[in-house]
């Protein structure tokens, strides 16, 4: 396995197939065989080696692909399973396959760290030149993007999913997207419907036996059931659960396929969902009901706190959810919706929904076994749209949104003035593998606050804490350099804020208002970003004074956005004053005054003081070196300063030399994309140009081209700029 597969925690191995046999998908199955080992005498299309299988979520996509790969396996063939859930498993996955198609780690490690060839294209010349027949599959591919070639479509074939070049090999995708633009007419769609009901009648008699009914009434409740497979696994479950713990009398638990189906009958006039359109409503209505007999079942035994935890777990962001840290026994136990649950009592609770299929509990491998965001619990994505959307859960939301905030209030600081101690702080690097959990449930929870009608302005405590939820997210969006994102929630959340009235000069609107500054400046909307920093900053001082500690961020930013405006002289005596003003608050070792020093550094090098500007950065750099790694985030930007000095003072081999040393630690390596890393490497592309090497330099500056495209966009100042020095170096 190679170092990249250690790291993200995964295997590439198809998951071992389930006890139960695959019904209904035989003719599937063998259609797909086909495609990747062609009767004798007979030539494969080409749109034939790359497979689509769409269709509803818990379909059956996932269990037909898997079928796929055992009966493929089991002739001899590679198979690989990629999750497509999310760009780190499949640049993962794909780096994994390259080392089992013997590419050199030291080769693997140039491509993916962007010094040679693509990593798409390294792999997939490797997939073309295989002597030994293989099967890639990405599975769960709900977001086909993370397929696709940068700045392009998944149907160009350029990106991790193409067509193979060769009879040896056979691409499956298992998605919900089934429309053949996505994928390109050089795809091969196959649409994964509901099951027949002799089929669908199989799978109930698989999960649940005999003991429930004759073959004929499993028909029946097939039939009713529409033979959609998690409404089916859900009623055989149910089923064979009843069976094997009979409690209650005949009367009282059903235990029959007649049973369950005269109570879904029952049940029907009710109106469980909201109409969407009415083949879905009909296609859902009785996956909704069984879930709800199941949740019955739960309550009989004694779990009734199984109901309200499974539309809480609905009511936070389409998402996993960490339970180990928001799924709070006390918070919960002093709700109304849940009451009284202990830890015991709520670990029960949560193995008992995903037996009943109604979640999945997993760990996150790529994260320590001790992170307390490590374990999560998913909901199936129509499994939380349904519950999300039951009468019930909208008839109590607002309880349920404060209950959702209450939880969520743990993730806020206690202490700004101490920040490294704080568990959850988004602006550490090491603190950003949990916020990458965090931050998608905690989105969702907090926008669906602000969009819930009145509540927002009736309840001023949830709206604090909803106000801070945001920040924090920004933060983080804003530390792992995806400004654009930022931009996005901050504008949802303060356009919330003038629909609620808020006097946009209140504290915890200028704390959105400030960040939403910082969006625009790293996205190089100087003129916009100063603009709206000139009223920040008045109102921050009038409400906190001159030097609080949000003042003085509020005017660094400005700062900062006078200096990349090319006004040094100004940028610098605004900065001295910061930093004096730093000392005096937080002291002269405080990561913030590190950080204020370190743009005064940039702007006295940025008038040519480079003597100057490299003493004043070696200072930093022996503080930082006291208090935060090597390798920390920080401590190589300024580490880069330095190299910029070197290269302009014409010492361009220490530069290069220092450059190199940077990007080869693991922390450069891993956060490849960090805006800060990516001008480290434009740098190095200038050292590479005046040391002579021309030609490496053009390499790493066109990846540096690339990058800065995707995050900042063509017209960014630092993206025209690269574009400019790689013309001039093509002889452009």
């Amino acid at each position: 396995m190679t170092g990249a597969a250690q790291d993200a925690g995964f295997s590439i191995t198809p998951p071992r197939p389930g006890r139960l046999p695959l019904r209904g998908r035989d003719e599937l199955v063998e259609t797909i065989l086909r495609a990747a080992e062609p009767p004798a005498g007979t030539l494969r299309p080409a749109e034939e080696a790359a497979q689509i299988l769409w269709g509803l979520g818990g379909c059956g996509k996932s269990a037909t692909a898997l079928e796929v790969a055992r009966r493929l396996e089991a002739r001899g063939r590679l198979v690989w399973w990629i999750s497509a859930k999310d760009s780190a498993r499949v640049s993962a996955g794909m780096r994994e396959i390259a080392g089992q198609l013997q590419a050199p780690e030291s080769q693997l490690d140039l491509a993916w760290a962007g010094k040679t060839r693509s990593p798409v294209e390294l792999v997939w010349t490797l997939l073309n030149e295989s002597d030994r027949p293989w099967l890639l599959i990405f599975d769960n591919a709900d977001e086909p993007s993370l397929l696709a070639p940068l700045d392009g479509r998944v149907a160009e074939g350029t990106g991790w999913f193409r067509q193979p070049r060769t009879r040896n090999g056979l691409v499956l995708v298992t998605t919900r997207d089934g429309r053949q633009e996505t994928w390109g007419d050089w795809s091969t769609m196959h649409p994964v419907r509901e099951l027949s009901p002799p089929d669908a009648a199989q799978v109930l008699i698989d999960l649940a036996g005999d003991a429930p009914g004759n073959l004929a009434q499993a028909t029946s409740l097939a039939t009713r059931l529409k033979g959609h497979p998690l409404a089916l696994r859900g009623a055989g479950t149910y089923l064979a659960e009843a069976n094997r713990i009979p409690v209650g009398g005949p009367g009282v638990s059903i235990r029959t396929y007649d049973g369950y189906r005269e109570a879904l009958d029952r049940r029907s006039g009710a109106g469980t969902t909201r109409t969407v359109s009415q083949a879905f409503d009909r296609a859902v209505r009785p996956v909704v009901q069984s879930w709800e007999m199941s949740l019955d079942l739960l309550a009989g035994r004694g779990l009734a706190q199984a109901r309200p935890m499974l539309r809480l777990l609905a009511s936070l962001g389409d998402a996993p959810i960490p339970y180990q840290i928001l799924l709070d026994p006390a918070r919960l136990s002093a709700s109304r919706l849940v009451g009284e649950i202990g830890e015991d009592r709520l670990r029960e609770v949560l193995r008992s929904l995903a037996d009943f299929a109604l979640v999945d509990l997993g760990v996150i491998e790529s994260l320590p076994a001790q992170s307390p965001v490590a374990h999560v619990v998913t909901l199936h994505p129509l499994v939380r749209e349904l519950v999300h959307d039951h009468p019930d859960v909208i008839a109590d939301r607002p309880a349920y949104h404060e209950l959702v905030l209450t939880l969520l209030d743990v993730l806020r600081l206690r202490d700004p003035d101490r920040p490294r101690e704080e568990e959850f702080d988004p602006d550490e690097p090491d603190k950003w593998a949990s916020w990458h959990v965090l931050a998608p449930p905690t989105t969702g929870a907090v926008l669906a606050f602000f969009d819930a009608g009145e509540l927002p302005r009736t309840e001023p405590e949830l709206l604090t804490t909803a106000l801070d939820l945001a920040r924090l997210i920004a933060r983080f969006l804003l530390a792992v350099s995806l400004p654009g994102q930022a931009e996005i929630l901050l504008d949802r959340c303060l356009a919330a804020c003038r629909r609620i009235g808020l006097d946009p000069r209140e504290r915890a609107v200028l704390s959105l208002r400030h960040e939403r500054s910082r969006a625009a400046l790293e996205q190089g909307q100087l003129d916009w970003a100063e603009a709206e920093l000139r009223e920040i900053i008045p109102a921050r001082e009038a409400l906190l004074g001159r030097e609080h500690r949000n003042t003085l961020a509020s005017r660094h930013k400005l700062a900062r956005t006078i200096l990349e405006q090319g006004r040094w002289a100004d940028a610098e005596q605004e900065l001295r004053d910061i930093v004096r003003a730093e000392f005096r608050v937080r002291g002269p070792e405080d990561r913030d005054t590190m950080t204020a020093r370190h743009s005064l550094a940039r702007a006295v090098a940025a008038q040519g003081r480079y003597a100057d500007a490299r003493a004043e950065l070696t200072e930093i750099l022996e503080i930082r070196l006291r208090h935060w790694a090597p390798d920390h985030l920080e401590t190589l930007t300024v580490r880069h300063t330095l190299a910029l000095c070197l290269l302009h003072e014409g010492r361009a081999a220490e530069a290069l030399a220092d450059l190199r040393a940077i990007l080869a630690t693991d922390t450069a390596r891993r956060e490849d994309q960090h805006l800060g890393m990516i001008a480290a490497r434009h740098t190095l592309a200038e050292a590479l140009v005046a040391t002579g090497d021309r030609v490496e330099a053009e390499k790493v500056l066109a990846k540096v081209v690339t990058d800065r495209r995707r995050i900042l966009g063509d017209d960014h100042p630092d993206t025209v700029r690269a574009e400019a020095d790689l013309r001039q170096l093509q002889g452009g």
